[in-house]
């Protein structure tokens, strides 16, 4: 653009050749610049081209620097008017301004975009936890669900638990949230006592959590008739033939 000295450009065109990463880097910008210009290309008026041809008639000779053979020969140089040079300055601005704006738009993008995923994934976790109120409500209210406390055995102390058996279903629910936090390794087991057998109807699960909130019910296996309801605790791991230690028991 006429911006560097006659030694300045020689030294840059010396850089370029000892360097291919600085030719890579002045082809680069030089692209940039032309397509930016092609990008904002504006009409000129008529005089323009006129007063072109009469910078471009208007050359003289300057002497260049050959270092190799440390000699100085004579190079055609171009010269550009201010106004010219002024433009061409003015095109590197505005270019870099479009780039810190398009820098900005974009991290502007990217934090509306998060901040849009976060928002997204609480509503779902919102309708889980609706969901699982909901089926709460649904159960408790179920003209067909009947409660049953089961209460501690003597041995265990401070302990019950709530079911809901909706008879006309058969299904059962447990609330075990009342019960012993069980020691590791150990975990609970919900039983039904039929015709004087107990029947394993699950493994309880009393960690269930929807958004780090605790879900009351659990639904176990379903019992068409049961003359009581019982949890024990057994060792974690697959259900148990029959029960090991009985928690707590309520009688239908």
């Amino acid at each position: 653009m006429g911006l560097t000295s006659a030694a300045e450009t020689v030294e840059v065109l010396q850089w370029a050749k000892a360097y291919p990463e600085v030719a890579a880097e002045i082809e680069a910008i030089r692209s940039g610049l032309e397509g930016y210009a092609q990008d904002h290309a504006i009409e000129p008026a008529p005089a323009v081209k006129e007063k072109l041809f009469a910078a471009i008639n208007t050359s003289k000779a300057a002497p260049v620097i050959d270092t190799r053979a440390e000699e100085r020969v004579t190079a055609k140089v171009l010269t550009i008017s201010p106004a010219w040079k002024y433009a061409a300055a003015a095109s590197v601005i505005l270019l870099a301004g479009s780039l810190i704006l398009n820098y900005t738009f974009y991290n502007k993008y990217q934090s509306a975009n998060n901040e849009l995923a976060s928002t997204q994934t609480e509503l779902q976790q919102q309708k889980e936890m609706a969901d699982a109120m909901k089926k709460e409500f649904d159960v408790i209210g179920d003209k067909n669900s009947t409660p049953f406390v089961l209460t501690a055995m003597p041995d265990v102390p401070n302990a019950d638990a709530r079911i809901y058996w909706v008879k006309n279903t058969g299904e059962v629910y447990i609330d075990p949230s009342n019960l012993p936090k069980p020691e590791k390794g150990k975990q609970y087991q919900f039983w039904a006592i039929v015709d004087g057998v107990p029947v394993s109807g699950g493994m309880i699960d009393t960690n269930i959590e929807i958004n780090g909130k605790k879900v009351h019910l659990q639904k176990m296996k379903s019992f068409g008739k049961a003359q009581a309801f019982a949890v024990s605790l057994e060792d974690a791991g697959p259900e148990k033939p029959t029960p090991t230690k009985v928690m707590v028991l309520g009688k239908i």
